[in-house]
C-alpha cells in the first residue's frame, strides 16, 4: 500500500507512545559518524511529524535511517553551505541508498531534489516513496525511480517493497533491492 499522511501521523503518535522520543535522544547522545545506514531518509523538514512515523515503521521492520534532524542535529538546514553540502553528501555515502519522501512540502525544498540527484549519481539505489491523501501528482522526474510501499509481501510480516514499472510493476523487498537486487 501506498502510504498517507493519516497512516504516518498514526504511526508517529504510537512511537511517541512506545519510544522514539528517547530513541531520538538516544541517537542524539551515542551519535557514530561512521555508522552504515540502509537509508538516507530525503524529506522536508516541514514533514517532521510523518517522518517520525516513517522512522517508526522502518526501525519495527529492522531498519536503519538516516534523518539529518535527528543525527546531526547541528546541521542548518535553512542555509545552503558548502559544509553542509559536504556533510550531506557523506551521509549519502554512509548509506546503502536512499529514499525520496515525496509530499507537497518535498517538491518546494532547497535540498530534496539536490539529495535525489546526488544520491542517484553516488548510488543509483534510489527509490521513491510518495505520500498522500489522494492521487500523487509529482515532478515527471520522480516517476523514473523505483517507488517504495508498505504492507505485506508474499504473505509475510508487513515489510517495505521497492515497485519499479522497469520490471512490469513486479516487486522487491527493500533490504534484497539494498543489496543490488532487482525486481524479478
Amino acid at each position: 500500500m501506498i502510504l498517507t499522511q493519516n497512516t504516518l501521523r498514526n504511526a508517529a503518535q504510537e512511537a511517541r507512545n512506545k519510544y522514539i522520543y528517547n530513541s531520538i535522544n538516544e541517537s542524539l547522545s551515542h551519535f557514530d559518524s561512521s555508522a552504515i545506514y540502509d537509508l538516507f531518509i530525503s524529506h522536508s523538514f516541514k514533514d517532521k511529524d510523518l517522518v517520525i512515523g516513517l522512522k517508526y515503521l522502518f526501525e519495527k521492520t529492522g531498519y536503519r535511517v538516516y534523518i539529518d534532524w535527528v543525527n546531526d542535529s547541528t546541521l542548518d538546514r535553512q542555509n545552503v553551505t558548502i559544509n553542509t553540502a559536504t556533510l550531506i553528501k557523506l551521509r549519502i555515502r554512509q548509506s546503502k541508498g536512499t529514499s525520496y519522501i515525496a509530499t507537497s512540502n518535498s517538491s518546494q525544498s532547497k535540498w530534496c531534489p539536490w539529495e535525489l540527484g546526488v544520491s542517484d549519481g553516488m548510488k543509483g539505489r534510489v527509490c521513491i516513496l510518495p505520500v498522500m491523501d489522494s492521487a500523487f501528482k509529482g515532478q515527471e522526474y520522480l516517476g523514473l525511480y523505483p517507488y517504495l510501499e508498505y504492507g505485506l509481501l508474499n504473505k509475510k510480516a508487513n515489510e517495505f517493497y521497492v515497485v519499479h514499472q522497469q520490471y512490469a510493476w513486479k516487486s522487491v523487498s527493500l533490504r534484497s533491492w539494498l543489496s543490488g537486487m532487482d525486481p524479478q
